[in-house]
């Protein structure tokens, strides 16, 4: 500006010639080169520009990520501490509470330990200061006794001393005047003699007093002394059993018995004189041991003889220690003998009482058979019968006295459960074919007699009646039960599956509510008085008709009466219901009076307590049917054959059942043992009809066989037509005959991988029956469980459970060697009616198992009995037409030829193999022709041949 002002001064003006500037131009083919290569130059500069730029930006923004990244990582690794601090004090704080926790509780535990040593040394130490006072009061009464003895004998004494020397100045004097009177006698005898007779001074009070009266006890104790029993501890002393009876069962003997025993227990009650029987009774145990005791042997025993003999050493010493130091330890030593002895005293009584009971029941039933049998023959002595009744009679009496009326009622069950007569015997019965039957004897008989003198089937069919609809089953399956299982019962049905149980408890719910809505509403005339009659008409069902208190509840509850109180809202829901408890607990069994009292004292709804009364109410329908089922068994004792038979006979001739499965069942037994007959007898040699098996043998085969067959009884189809109302019975049977069978089995193989005492396998053997009766058992339970028992090795376990999987099927052959042996057993029980001995289970390998095969056996025995008594006719006649089809052959080679066959088991195999193979093509009879045909000619081509 400076510069422009000047020039502006000296009149000149200056003009910017820069913006003026023009470059020249060139030539065209020049100006076009060098525009191109300024171009390409401007792109080159440009873009290097730009990479330069976009690096540098590149490399800003990478640094700004790592910036970032190391931020973010900071950041992460700072929260991850804070975290780790956090979850530390946590971890502290936890675990200082569980120390706090444990240090808690070892003090608690501490605590208690030191406060149980100190009530237990408190407890010692009361004990102590307890017995040391008593012994201190006994050492007390001792002394003071023995000074009141010392005292009592220097009285006795000093009074002795008087009086000799009262004798002697008495004697003295007696003396002197004696000499004076024969003096004057000699000088004058008419002089009347003059002597003065001194009559003895009386005594000073204290040596007149009378002499003390000595204590109870001791007048006791020399009673009992006095007695002249035998003493523990000098064998000497003892007596021979008859002696020694006859001493103890004298009464003075037992009374100064149980004094003396009252006075060592410290106890008087109804009981001292059975205790001191107890205490008598133990000097025969101890003295004659071989006539009280069974087995003078047994463990049980010889722990009896020893307590009886220390507790009477006791009871010795305690009497000798009397008024001396240590009696109260004495008589304390000695109780604690008693109770010892007392309790293995009375567990052997009730051993040997039931052993007792069971021997008598048995007497009396053999008894009882013989009776019959006497009697059933026409040269019968009528006094043999006569005696052998009284006989019955007193023992009768004895099972009475000695076990109550438990022992008459396994008596009765006895009598109903023993089987055939035994006085025709076995032979007897195979040749008449009659059914086996247990005989009742003739007291028995005519009590049910007397009983059932009115009873007939019709009216017991009409008894029936009333129990057959509510109890879902026929007349003829409930009078089975009744015989069949004495402690048959109804039950009360209850829903079998969820949905029934649901759809059941909506329903009552549904209808109990519309009751409470009714009253709740005022129309409880809708629905209310339906639930009053419903209840009235069970209390009813109750009660025999045209009785007192049928027509006090018909009066009480008088429907019209109620639906008008209702309608005019005046009645008493509440009083009702009072009045209808207060009548059930009158008139239940005592088992439903906290059933009562619970609905009585209820605080729910009214509707509640109707509900509860009614199911109440159904169950005293319950019992009260139970028990008319329970006194009409003995009605239907006396008519159970006759009337199943009759039964059975009317629906043969209905059509109603046939007896193809029967005629089935019997024939392949006949069958069966038929063949079994003709191998017994290859040469023929009895006659042929007493070859045959016999009627009882055949059906008691084909029973046991049903039983034991490997299928499972699970349909009415699969047995015969005659056991169709034992389908569910056998099929039980069944199972435990098979469950007894495979523990038999599992018991045999672990007493053959295992060492293990007798008591042990017997123990295995209960576990094992428990484990197969829960479902979910499996093989693993069971291989663990032997192995457990019986110690078996650790290379043994995986053999051990291949054994076990293949002994619980029913193809393996140690399953089915047992499975023969039971059913033998079974058989034999169902011939004899009695179960076989311990010999024949051991030898069969059994003994463990003794008791449920005891207790199957039996019921089978039972069950086939009577199958055997009601349907004889058609089994007999079953069996008659089997046993004419089965033609018993029996060839009658010669002995070369039954040589050759003994000496040639090859080619009998053979000969077998060509049998079987021909039966295949032909009948039984024309096979076994075959087979003995071509055998015979086989073995004569070979002889012929000199093979």
């Amino acid at each position: 500006m400076d510069n422009n002002s000047s020039e502006k001064r000296n009149g000149f003006c200056t003009v910017d010639v820069v913006s003026l500037h023009q470059s020249s131009k060139k030539p065209y083919h020049l100006e076009k080169r060098f525009k191109r290569d300024l171009n390409i130059s401007n792109a080159h500069n440009s873009n290097h520009r730009k990479t330069q730029v976009e690096i540098k930006r590149e490399a800003i923004l990478e640094e700004r990520r790592n910036r970032l990244n190391q931020n973010f990582l900071k950041v992460k690794r700072i929260a991850k501490e804070a975290k780790d601090r956090q979850q530390d004090k946590i971890n502290i704080l936890s675990r200082s509470m569980q120390a706090a926790e444990t240090n808690r509780n070892l003090y608690i535990e501490q605590r208690r330990a030191v406060s149980k040593k100190t009530v237990e040394r408190a407890k010692c130490i009361a004990l102590q200061n307890q017995r040391r006072s008593e012994q201190e009061q006994e050492r007390r009464r001792a002394e003071l006794e023995s000074r009141l003895q010392q005292s009592e004998a220097r009285r006795l004494a000093h009074l002795s001393r008087y009086k000799a020397q009262e004798n002697t100045k008495k004697a003295d004097s007696f003396s002197s005047s004696s000499t004076s009177v024969s003096t004057c006698e000699k000088k004058s005898v008419a002089m009347p003699t003059t002597s003065t007779i001194h009559s003895t001074p009386p005594l000073s009070p204290a040596l007149q007093a009378p002499k003390k009266k000595p204590s109870s006890w001791s007048i006791i104790l020399r009673a009992f002394r006095d007695l002249g029993l035998p003493l523990p501890s000098q064998p000497s002393t003892w007596l021979e059993f008859n002696s020694l009876g006859k001493l103890l069962h004298q009464a003075k003997v037992i009374v100064v018995t149980t004094k003396v025993l009252n006075t060592a227990l410290k106890v008087t009650d109804q009981d001292s004189r059975h205790r001191a029987r107890v205490l008598l009774t133990s000097y025969m145990t101890l003295m004659c041991p071989k006539e009280v005791l069974q087995d003078v042997n047994g463990a049980e025993e010889k722990r009896l003889h020893a307590a009886a003999k220390n507790m009477l050493q006791l009871f010795e010493t305690w009497l000798r220690a009397h008024g001396r130091p240590g009696a109260t330890a004495a008589r304390l030593a000695f109780v604690d003998a008693w109770n010892d002895y007392n309790l293995l005293f009375e567990t052997w009584k009730s051993r040997d009482c039931d052993q007792l009971v069971r021997n008598m029941i048995s007497y009396y039933v053999e008894l009882s058979t013989l009776r019959q049998t006497v009697i059933s023959q026409q040269s019968g002595d009528e006094s043999v019968g006569d005696q052998l009744k009284r006989q019955l009679a007193q023992i009768r009496t004895k099972l009475e006295k000695l076990g109550g009326p438990d022992a008459i009622d396994r008596l009765q069950r006895a009598l109903e459960a023993s089987a055939s007569s035994t006085s025709t015997g076995r032979r007897r019965q195979q040749q008449n074919n009659t059914p086996r039957s247990p005989e009742m004897d003739d007291e028995y008989e005519s009590q049910q007699n007397a009983t059932n003198s009115n009873a007939n089937p019709e009216q017991l069919a009409q008894l029936l009646n009333g129990y057959a609809p509510s109890s879902g089953l026929t007349n003829e399956q409930l009078a089975h039960e009744l015989i069949m299982d004495p402690e048959f019962k109804l039950q009360r049905y209850d829903p079998t599956n969820d949905l029934e149980k649901r759809v059941r408890m909506m329903a009552e719910k549904a209808f109990f509510d519309k009751i409470a809505q009714d009253i709740a509403q005022g129309t409880a005339q809708v629905s209310l008085p339906t639930l009053i009659k419903d209840v009235k008409n069970r209390l009813l069902a109750l009660v025999r008709p045209n009785t007192a208190l049928h027509s006090s509840i018909n009066d009480a509850i008088d429907l019209t009466l109620i639906q008008q109180q209702i309608k005019q809202n005046s009645f008493n829901i509440q009083s009702m219901i009072h009045y209808v408890l207060d009548t059930m607990a009158n008139m239940c069994a005592p088992v439903r009076d906290d059933e009562i009292q619970k609905a009585r004292s209820s605080s729910e709804s009214m509707t509640e307590q109707f509900r509860q009364m009614i199911e109440i109410l159904d169950n005293m329908s319950l019992d009260l049917a139970n028990f008319r089922l329970r006194s009409l068994r003995p009605h239907l004792m006396s008519m159970a054959v006759e009337y199943e038979r009759g039964k059975f006979a009317s629906m043969l001739n209905d059509g109603t059942i046939q007896l193809v499965r029967t005629k089935t069942w019997l024939s392949q037994s006949t069958d069966r043992l038929c063949q079994i007959a003709a191998q017994r007898n290859p040469e023929g040699v009895q006659p042929q009809k007493n070859n045959k098996p016999s009627h009882d043998a055949i059906f008691e085969d084909a029973f046991v066989s049903l039983l034991c067959q490997p299928q499972p009884i699970t349909r009415v189809e699969q047995v015969p037509e005659t056991l169709t109302l034992d389908t569910k019975r056998m099929a039980d049977f069944q199972n435990e005959v098979q469950a007894t069978t495979m523990v038999a089995a599992l018991i045999m193989l672990a007493r053959n991988f295992g060492s293990a005492s007798p008591q042990t396998l017997s123990d295995l053997a209960v576990k094992l029956f428990t484990m197969l009766e829960d479902g979910s058992t499996t093989l693993d339970n069971l291989v663990s469980e032997i192995q457990r028992s019986v110690n078996v090795q650790p290379e043994q376990r995986e053999m051990v459970r291949s054994m076990v999987d293949k002994t619980v099927s029913h193809s393996d052959t140690v399953y089915t060697l047992l499975s023969r042996r039971i059913a033998s057993v079974i058989k034999s029980t169902v011939q004899n009616n009695a179960f076989v001995t311990d010999a024949v289970l051991s030898s069969n390998g059994l003994e463990h198992v003794r008791s449920p095969l005891q207790s199957i056996s039996l019921k089978i025995q039972r069950l086939a009995h009577h199958h055997r008594k009601v349907y004889a006719f058609w089994y007999d006649e079953i069996i008659t037409k089997a046993l004419n089809e089965s033609i018993v052959i029996t060839p009658t080679a010669s002995k070369e030829t039954h040589r050759r066959l003994y000496f040639w088991p090859t080619k009998g195999v053979e000969f077998l193999c060509e049998f079987e193979a021909q039966s295949k093509n032909s009948s039984w009879l024309a096979a076994k022709v075959c087979w003995f045909s071509a055998s015979y000619a086989k073995i004569e081509s070979e002889r012929l041949s000199g093979d």
